[in-house]
C-alpha cells in the first residue's frame, strides 16, 4: 500500500510555467530559525507545484489569475516521479495540486500601501 503525503505550503508565487498541458506554479516560502551564535537565519524553500490538464477550471484560474509576489496557500499531494534523460532513468518529487486559494495578490497589498500613505497625508517611497 503507497503512503501519500500531503503538504501545506503559504508563500509566494515565484512563476507560473506551461509543461505541456500542464502547469508548474513554483512558490517560495522563508524559514527561520537561529543559528548557533543566537543570530537570526533566513532560508527560503522552492517548491513546485503541478496543475495537471484534467484539473481544467484550477489551471485556467491559475493561469489567468496568478502572478509573481501574489501570496498563496497551496495543498499538494507529493509522489515520486520517474523520466528519462541521457539514456538514464532518473527520479524526482512532484506535488499534485488539490487546492490552491490566493490569499493576497501582490496588486492589492500595493493599492492598500497607497491608500494608508494617502491617509496619513504621507506618500509611497
Amino acid at each position: 500500500m503507497a503512503h501519500l503525503c500531503e503538504m501545506n505550503q503559504i508563500g509566494h508565487v515565484a512563476s507560473v510555467k506551461n509543461i505541456g498541458k500542464n502547469l508548474i506554479v513554483r512558490i517560495a516560502s522563508n524559514a527561520n530559525y537561529k543559528n548557533g551564535e543566537g543570530a537570526w537565519v533566513e532560508r527560503t524553500h522552492w517548491n513546485e507545484h503541478m496543475i495537471f490538464e484534467r484539473q481544467a477550471g484550477l489551471l485556467k484560474w491559475a493561469s489567468e489569475n496568478l502572478k509573481p509576489g501574489d501570496l498563496v496557500h497551496v495543498r499538494s499531494t507529493a509522489f515520486q516521479s520517474e523520466w528519462e534523460k541521457d539514456g538514464e532513468t532518473r527520479y524526482g518529487q512532484t506535488f499534485a495540486v488539490n487546492e490552491l486559494t490566493l490569499l493576497t495578490a501582490k496588486s492589492d497589498k500595493k493599492e492598500k500601501q497607497e491608500e494608508t500613505a494617502k491617509s496619513r497625508g504621507g506618500r509611497r517611497r
